[in-house]
């Protein structure tokens, strides 16, 4: 399989019109699907539990590659057709996943953020993620935002919310106690993300 791409994750306030037209901001993509070390698809999509957050969700080849867009003069007009989708502030990470994120691509994708409480524990953190994702078939992955190593971000692929919570009910409830003990929950909520190719 190809390399790992690097995941650009935006989380942001919604405007109203983007709530109801996630496609308002297509012009965006299709600028960025020009750009060289993008990989199509572009997810976008609204939280289930609080439609006021949105996603927007790219793969790049590299960090580099997205750097290089936002260095060029043609980035001022991919930010001005992004604009209608913000209804205020928004924050973007950057991760290289454990595999590559098929979670994307199911009905719902669960998107959790961690903070660990002590840089020590990293080891133990990530060994208990990555035994979650061994036993999802990777349909969770993870990884440290390239902005800070001590941020983590998972993403997890469901048929809906309630499977997500079912599966949560089996497993053995030590396991999530202990990597909530070792790392804050920052962010943790569900979104049905829609692919967007370009033109």
């Amino acid at each position: 399989m190809s390399t790992i791409p690097t995941t650009e994750i935006i989380i942001l306030d919604t405007s109203e019109e983007f709530r109801k037209d996630l496609s308002i901001i297509s012009p965006a993509f299709d600028a960025v699907s020009k750009v060289d070390g993008f990989q199509a698809p572009v997810y976008t999509g609204i939280q289930i539990e609080n439609p006021t957050t949105g996603y927007i969700i790219l793969n790049w080849e590299s960090i580099a590659h997205h750097q290089a867009l936002m260095d060029s003069p043609s980035y001022g007009s991919v930010l001005e057709a992004l604009k209608p989708a913000f209804g205020g502030p928004f924050k973007m990470y950057h991760v290289i996943f454990n595999e590559h994120p098929i979670a994307l691509q199911q009905p719902v994708t669960q998107v959790l953020l961690l903070t660990l409480k002590d840089p020590s524990h990293r080891a133990e953190v990530f060994d208990i993620l990555s035994k979650i994702s061994v036993l999802s078939k990777k349909m969770l992955v993870f990884g440290p935002t390239l902005e800070n190593e001590n941020q983590i971000v998972l993403v997890g692929g469901w048929a809906s919310v309630e499977a997500h919570r079912e599966r949560v009910a089996t497993e053995p409830k030590e396991v999530v106690e202990r990597l909530f003990a070792l790392a804050t929950k920052d962010h943790h909520f569900h979104a049905a993300l829609r692919p967007y190719a370009g033109n």
